[in-house]
């Protein structure tokens, strides 16, 4: 399937996206149940931004502010129930607890939490009843997500997610074009991945003839970011029961592909996962 093309405007087009669902599962799910948004890698709560704007911010000329991914769950028309906001780093938790104030209708709703995002996500997921829905929101600056956080989101059954999965930056730019993967990146690969199947997918073998010896066998590099996408999608589809959509968004800047949005819906009927496989689809598709 053919993907939408990809250019600075990433990060704004990520948050939109991500946005525009959550404005879409707080009004199509029954009053019935409690709805709680994580986002597990919330930030500051606001983006520096400039015209050449990178996905992960650190821009030296700021022409102003975008709203974050905290603040956009928030604005929505119909609130969810309960917000967890958490980063690692202590001082963007501290910044995060001006939400509160800001938004003092929800600010009882509001729960920040300073911690490791896994952990929090495998909390959280833990933490969910019968009644309880939820929507997810993982946005690494790197390979942080491991596998067993999916297995767990997967597991719980009623957790829609949204990963942004660092398909050029994180696994494809790793591999040197010889087949050498860099030696500080296999450990996280291994976590990421929940094995170390990923390399058959990166790296190839051949063989060559050789005048002097018997023939050599090399390895080359094969790992693209769009191939790396698939295979991700085809693995995360083994533990969603078929709830991955096969449509992603590619994120970047100047032309190269570092991310992949992707999105997955882990209630197992199949009606709830064709909906919003479906909506996901439109909102990534929206111009």
């Amino acid at each position: 399937m053919s993907q939408k093309p990809f250019g600075s405007s990433g990060t704004v087009k990520k948050l939109e996206t991500v946005a525009g669902y959550a404005s879409f599962f707080t009004k199509a799910l029954p009053s019935y149940f409690n709805l709680h948004y994580l986002d597990a890698f919330a930030g500051t709560g606001e983006i520096p931004y400039s015209s050449d704007l990178p996905l992960i911010a650190g821009t030296q000329d700021i022409d102003n502010v975008i709203m974050g991914s905290a603040r956009r769950a928030l604005s929505i028309s119909r609130p969810f129930d309960r917000y967890v906001f958490a980063d690692l780093k202590r001082k963007n938790a501290v910044s995060l607890r001006d939400l509160q104030s800001e938004f003092v209708s929800l600010a009882n709703r509001i729960d920040i939490q300073q911690g490791d995002a896994n952990e929090v996500t495998l909390k959280f997921c833990e933490s969910l009843e019968r009644n309880d829905r939820a929507l997810v929101f993982l946005d690494p600056f790197g390979n942080q997500v491991n596998w067993n956080t999916l297995e767990a989101i997967a597991a719980t059954r009623k957790i829609d997610l949204w990963y942004l999965f660092p398909a050029g930056l994180g696994v494809a730019r790793q591999i040197k074009n010889a087949g050498d993967i860099v030696s500080d990146a296999e450990a996280s690969l291994d976590r990421m991945f929940g094995g170390g199947e990923w390399r058959e997918e990166c790296v190839a073998l051949e063989t060559k003839p050789d005048l002097f010896s018997d023939d050599l066998t090399v390895t080359r590099k094969i790992a693209t970011a769009e191939g790396i996408t698939r295979y991700m999608i085809k693995k995360m589809g083994m533990i969603f029961g078929g709830g991955v959509s096969q449509s992603w968004l590619p994120l970047g800047r100047d032309g190269r592909h570092n991310f992949s949005l992707l999105f997955a819906c882990s209630n197992p009927a199949s009606t709830a996962k064709g909906l919003a496989q479906k909506v996901a689809h439109e909102i990534m598709t929206r111009k």
